[in-house]
């Protein structure tokens, strides 16, 4: 038992110096920056929807997002459009993450020419987890484009959408 005693001392000296010390090397969403991911979605005040950029909300779309493919995905797309001329779309879709020189892409879409499709960009998985997500905001007329797609993209620079792995449709919906 003496013997034992001055190694659990040093034992746990070790320990207790590395207590409130973070990893030199951190694996995706640990470090103190990535704890929190910031959002920017139009909240009502109560009498109407405004946006502290882009002003009064004047339409509002949502849709779950399923799979259609043998990969299962699923999440929930939703979109905006703002008295200053701004479209903001908030796409957040659970699925695998991808190999290495993979991506996914967010599509919105008027009909099923994926030559017509507007990108709405790569989603990222902000926790190095299954959640994915993009955020886009530009200034066009975006509000006749329905369906969303999530597409999985080969790194290879070519623009036209790949892999078809999931996809909603936005429903219009009317709020105060």
């Amino acid at each position: 038992m003496r013997k034992l005693l001055p190694v659990l001392l040093m034992v746990s000296g070790i320990l207790l110096s590395a207590c409130g010390k973070e990893p030199e090397e951190f694996p995706a969403g640990t470090t103190r920056e990535d704890w929190t991911e910031q959002i920017d979605i139009a909240m009502p005040d109560g009498k109407e929807i405004t946006d502290r950029v882009h002003g009064k909300e004047l339409w509002f779309a949502i849709a779950p997002i399923y799979a259609v493919s043998e990969e299962p995905a699923n999440g929930v797309t939703q979109a905006h459009f703002f008295e200053d001329g701004t479209y903001l779309h908030n796409l957040k879709v659970n699925v695998t993450r991808n190999e290495e020189s993979f991506f996914y892409e967010g599509w919105v879409a008027k009909s099923g020419d994926p030559s017509e499709w507007v990108s709405l960009g790569h989603l990222s998985s902000h926790f190095g987890d299954a959640r994915h997500g993009v955020q886009f905001r530009e200034k066009q007329a975006l509000r006749g484009y329905l369906q969303v797609k999530v597409t999985r993209e080969r790194d290879d620079g070519d623009p036209l959408p790949g892999l078809l792995l999931a996809e909603g449709t936005l429903k219009v919906t009317e709020r105060p």
